[in-house]
């Protein structure tokens, strides 16, 4: 008796099959077109990465149309929907932190007094639990995905390079504040990096199409290649220094990947060569500003720990960590919510206990600070899990899939691989900025996640034998 596993992953569909050794598989019937609902699902999952950062407010004309299609998809389905089989566990845990974060975060600051103003951001990530739990149930073509972030990559690039290099600001910010342009930047590349395992990898051996899929190859990879140098580019001329310490653990992630796909040795020759190359050309091309932005940033360490210099750049930041740790001491179990925060942050300023300008801000410039601050242990707990639930969740997409048969599936680890990269990169970028006190950091990650996730497809259809 054989069992058979459909996972939807682009516009090819990839049986996985488990079989006895005394029977032989059976065929599995052909799969049914995509609906109209899903069709819509796809063109807005391409819409999210292609606008986030190229036009006005585009994060967030991408994430209403994923919640539209989603409304949509629902609807159009309601009299079968509970006919569909029950989610897997990994994902039912993405979208079960996702409500239990924001549901948290608007009661703590219902309880404490703080407005609905604190229900805004957090809300996002009910939103996207709800998107999550449609994206999937539905068949997704992930080579929208794909396109999406090499369209918004070049975009970025290109927006990055006019207001730089022709207009002469001092940092490249497109229509978002300028830390997040670079941070969202760096994430959108490093995904187009991802994305060229899924280009490369031909979609059929039928000898008549070969010659017409090489030449598709070469297209899709080149234009992943755009996208992922025009999100770096734009990061780069952003200036924005935390944004680049995604890097290293995008070289650890790759590797992963490397693994996966039983190219290790390989990759160990050509991934470090190729980090050091792409940092090197960025510091020595005095155009990016990158030089000066590390050297600043070294002076000012040096500065701190040596001379004592507490009032600039680096040495106000070191000043709001410590104030933020002395708070969490004090309070650690729930934290002292986004006012009390405020409030105790501008009284140790005004008692020289760390330097005035540091109690001045209103969030500690990392997010792990900023939450063990706030919500204490409790909170600190329930961000956790709305990262590792995550991880955890593509690590298991792209395990199963290569071990489902001998021939590694480059699409399933593709997706795998884009979602550790974004996830390992907004932790990494968020050690020194709060990106969830920002509308497009939250909205980025929350509907981001839900994108990810559901065109993964469930983590339980790549299972091996």
């Amino acid at each position: 008796m054989s069992v058979h596993y459909a996972l939807i992953t682009d516009d090819r569909t990839h049986e996985l099959t488990t079989t006895n050794t005394s029977n032989p598989p059976t065929p599995t019937p052909p799969t049914a077109p995509p609906t109209r609902s899903e069709q819509f699902i796809t063109a807005a999952v391409f819409l999210f990465p292609a606008l986030a950062l190229t036009v006005p407010d585009g994060y967030s004309i991408g994430a209403v149309a994923l919640l539209i299609t989603a409304i949509t998809h629902l609807v159009a389905n309601r009299r079968t929907w509970a006919q569909h089989p029950p989610l897997p566990g990994a994902v039912k845990a993405v979208i079960a932190f996702m409500i239990l974060y924001a549901l948290f975060w608007m009661g703590d600051a219902a309880l404490r007094g703080e407005g609905v103003r604190e229900f805004d951001r957090p809300s996002r990530f009910l939103l996207a639990a709800f998107c999550l739990s449609v994206f999937a149930r539905a068949r997704i073509h992930q080579a929208a995905l794909w396109l999406g972030l090499a369209v918004g990559g070049i975009g970025a690039g290109g927006l990055a390079v006019w207001e730089k290099l022709i207009e002469g600001h001092s940092r490249a910010s497109g229509f978002a504040q300028v830390i997040q342009f670079g941070n969202a930047a760096m994430l959108i590349g490093l995904m187009c990096l991802a994305g060229m395992l899924w280009s490369l990898q031909p979609p059929t051996t039928n000898p008549d199409r070969l010659r017409r899929t090489r030449r598709r190859r070469v297209l899709l990879t080149g234009l992943m290649g755009l996208g992922a140098l025009g999100g770096l580019t734009a990061s780069f001329l952003s200036g924005t220094r935390g944004a680049w310490l995604a890097l290293a653990p995008a070289l650890l992630v790759g590797l992963w990947a490397a693994v996966q796909l039983g190219k290790a040795r390989l990759y160990l020759l050509i991934g470090p060569v190729a980090l050091a190359v792409i940092a090197t050309t960025a510091y020595f091309i005095p155009a990016t500003g990158v030089e000066w932005r590390v050297d600043s940033a070294v002076n000012g360490v040096e500065a701190y720990f040596t001379e004592g210099q507490q009032g600039h750049g680096v040495g106000v930041r070191f000043e709001i960590w410590k104030g933020a740790w002395r708070l969490f001491t004090e309070k650690p179990v729930m934290g002292w919510g986004e006012i009390g925060y405020i409030q105790r942050t501008d009284a140790l300023g005004e008692a020289g206990v760390i330097v005035k300008q540091a109690g001045e801000f209103t969030h500690s410039h990392n997010e792990w600070l900023n939450v063990m601050a706030k919500k204490g242990l409790v909170g600190t707990t329930i961000f956790a899990g709305l990262y590792l639930a995550p991880l955890l969740c593509f690590v298991q997409v792209g395990r199963r899939s290569s071990r489902a048969s001998r021939s590694p599936n480059n699409d399933a680890v593709a997706l795998a691989t884009a979602g550790l990269l974004f996830t390992v990169g907004f932790m990494a970028s968020g050690l020194t900025q709060v990106n969830f006190n920002h509308n497009i950091g939250a909205m980025l990650y929350a509907f981001m996640i839900a994108v990810l996730v559901g065109v993964s497809g469930p983590p339980s259809a790549a299972r091996s034998s």
